[in-house]
């Protein structure tokens, strides 16, 4: 039988589960978007649940596709009725006379797929081990929440492409409310994210909207090069009701059109080869409308918009092998590799591009082949130098920044230190067949932990035991190595610094 335990709330009572920590699961932070309320903006629901013992409902979303990112056991009960949290508290917390540092997870999927009650971000590791009140929280995905459909349907539809985006600005102002019940510090939070978490987390730094309700940023494998401008967005609105007409519905067709319908036109929509071509893999994405978003991202933060918040990022070593193996990618021939990458860059570039990458490999003693090369390139184009960007902007905006880089390798050759390597790291949540089992393992997770936890209480992600330089042109770019067998202090590479810098950020936003 599970063990309850009862939180006192100013006016009523709340019964959540008590095991490792105390968990208050499934409580409703928004009201309803579903039925007349689809593609509006979420609002703040009235917090007098009484009962928070189960997972809430997660965003719509195909997952037939996606085994290597979503196990069979997390896949729960979908609705359009998903705006959820989750709170992992310490159970040795004093509600009374503490308030703890509070960490708000934004979990990642590509904006289309993912819940915050997924296993691997289960927080009852990282809430005991760090000392934090952990939330996690579900948001609006794929054709729900970033799919811009307001100009394509001359206003009859009110979708920006943002309405994800406002699910988890309305998420951080349930948290500025009514956290302090649970023994958080509304003055205190901290948001962390991985992959598409992280680059929402980029676009809440970015937007006049967030002011106050972020005080620290966590950034894992994902930076601020991912959005869409309007154009962008419209003519992606455009492919999508291409696809809906296909299947036989009429724009005006898509408000009322039953969630089956719509997750078909979806899939049809995703399934379609020439989407990626001309939009990149993450076709839903962030929107710069001019309001939530008045500029990309890394502009934004350039300008200072995030300069009181202290900014930690960093990325995987191998990032891009996950998505290799995803999209079936076997790139066998040099000419391939050439191809691949002067779609990305002046074709006068691919040499030198290649040389800079093979330094890389040779000097991490990785194999050289085609693919690998091309893995290699592709984690340079579109994580370590966006990356690298976000932190350089906030730096030179007067902000405290500090970066990372993951090089411990899975257990699975090919995927090395793949993307999602670090959430099991830091939620404390290793799987033994991915991650191994070695002592270092163990270790790096300590480690991870204790410097995300410092970083959430006091700042910084340095500690007694691991020495963390800031991120700045000042100190040379120096950072934090987290390797395969132990961790130092690196210093990014010049010439590859300024061999990217050739590449404009318009081009990295391409992903």
């Amino acid at each position: 039988m599970p063990e309850y335990s009862y939180l006192k709330l100013p006016h009523h009572n709340i019964k959540g589960l008590k095991n490792n920590t105390l968990k208050f699961l499934g409580i409703n932070y928004g009201c309803s978007v579903e039925h007349t309320k689809r593609w509006q903006p979420s609002k703040l629901k009235p917090f007098t649940q009484e009962h928070a013992t189960s997972f809430g409902a997660i965003a719509m979303q195909s997952q037939e596709n996606n085994s290597l990112l979503i196990a069979k056991e997390d896949q729960f009960q979908q609705s359009e009725d998903c705006l959820s949290l989750n709170i992992y508290i310490p159970n040795e917390l004093n509600h009374e006379n503490e308030k703890l540092p509070v960490m708000v997870w934004i979990h990642g999927g590509g904006f289309q797929i993912g819940s915050g009650s997924m296993a691997l971000y289960n927080g009852e590791h990282l809430a005991e081990s760090a000392n934090v009140i952990v939330v996690s929280i579900n948001y609006r995905l794929g054709a729900l929440g970033f799919l811009r459909l307001c100009d394509i349907s001359d206003g009859a539809i009110p979708s920006t492409g943002n309405e994800g985006l406002t699910d988890q600005i309305t998420a951080l102002k349930w948290v500025q409310q009514n956290i302090s019940h649970f023994g958080g510090d509304k003055n205190n939070v901290t948001v962390f994210g991985e992959s598409a978490g992280a680059m929402s987390i980029a676009c809440l730094l970015a937007s006049p909207y967030t002011k106050g309700l972020i005080h620290k940023a966590i950034l894992e494998s994902g930076a601020a090069h991912t959005y869409s401008s309007i154009d962008k967005a419209n003519e992606v609105a455009k492919e999508f009701i291409n696809s809906a007409t296909e299947l036989g519905f009429a724009v005006t067709d898509l408000s009322n059109a039953s969630i089956d319908d719509l997750l078909r036109i979806q899939q049809h929509f995703l399934g379609r080869a020439e989407i990626y071509q001309k939009f990149g893999i993450l076709p839903f994405t962030p929107v710069i409308d001019g309001d939530l978003l008045p500029l990309e991202p890394h502009v934004a933060i350039e300008q200072g918009s995030a300069k009181n918040i202290s900014i930690l990022s960093g990325s995987n070593t191998d990032e891009w092998t996950l998505f290799a193996a995803m999209l079936n990618q076997n790139t066998q021939s040099n000419d391939a590799l050439n191809k691949a990458l002067s779609y990305l860059m002046d074709s006068d570039l691919v040499k030198p591009c290649l040389s800079l990458i093979d330094k890389q490999l040779a000097q991490r003693h990785q194999h050289k082949s085609p693919q690998t090369r091309l893995n290699e390139a592709f984690t340079e184009y579109w994580f370590t130098q966006p990356c690298h960007r976000l932190l350089n902007n906030h730096a030179l905006a007067g902000g405290t920044a500090f970066r990372y880089k993951l090089g411990r390798k899975t257990v699975i050759k090919k995927l090395g230190c793949t993307h999602v390597t670090d959430i099991g790291f830091v939620f404390g949540n290793v799987i033994e067949n991915f991650h191994g089992n070695s002592p270092r393992v163990i270790e790096l997770s300590n480690q991870m932990q204790s410097c995300w936890a410092n970083f959430a209480h006091y700042s910084t992600p340095a500690t007694n035991t691991v020495d963390w330089p800031k991120y700045h042109p000042d100190s040379e770019y120096q950072f934090l190595y987290f390797d395969h067998e132990h961790n130092w202090t690196a210093q990014a590479d010049k010439e590859s610094l300024d061999f990217w810098q050739q590449i404009s950020d318009q081009q990295l936003a391409s992903f």
